[in-house]
């Protein structure tokens, strides 16, 4: 599994626009992906993921199960997004297909393509 989470966060950590969410315990951190990382480097169980304005530090043997899903968000919106989640089912991390108050609550074809085409490659792969 670890092998597929690196390879999973690794790709999305270098995609342009997208939103990290870093969850525990009643706090949620927002990290935007507005540029490229300046690392992003695995040791052991651990990744380090850091762009010029932050960092994170995450112990990937938390993780057991990635999941792309889409769903309702806000008012009238809705959220597509693929979450890293521990052994409880809660988000480790999520990383977020633009948000949609980004472009106006809306997803533009071209968002959902690419959201999509992550799906296809990495939901595959990680289900078996």
């Amino acid at each position: 599994m670890l092998p597929d989470v690196q390879q999973l966060l690794g790709a999305l950590a270098r995609t342009p626009s997208l939103i990290c969410t870093v969850s525990r315990d009643g706090a949620v951190s927002e990290l935007f992906l507005d540029d490229d990382p300046r690392k992003v480097e695995f040791s052991g169980t651990w990744a380090t993921v850091e762009f010029a304005q932050w960092h994170i530090h995450v112990d990937l043997s938390t993780i057991v199960r990635m999941r792309f899903d889409e769903v309702p968000s806000h008012t009238d919106s809705m959220s597509a997004y693929v979450s890293f989640d521990d052994a409880e089912g809660k988000a480790v991390l999520r990383f977020y297909f633009p948000h949609p108050s980004h472009t106006y609550r809306t997803y533009t074809a071209e968002e959902l393509a690419l959201f999509g085409r992550f799906r296809e490659r990495y939901e595959v792969e990680t289900s078996n």
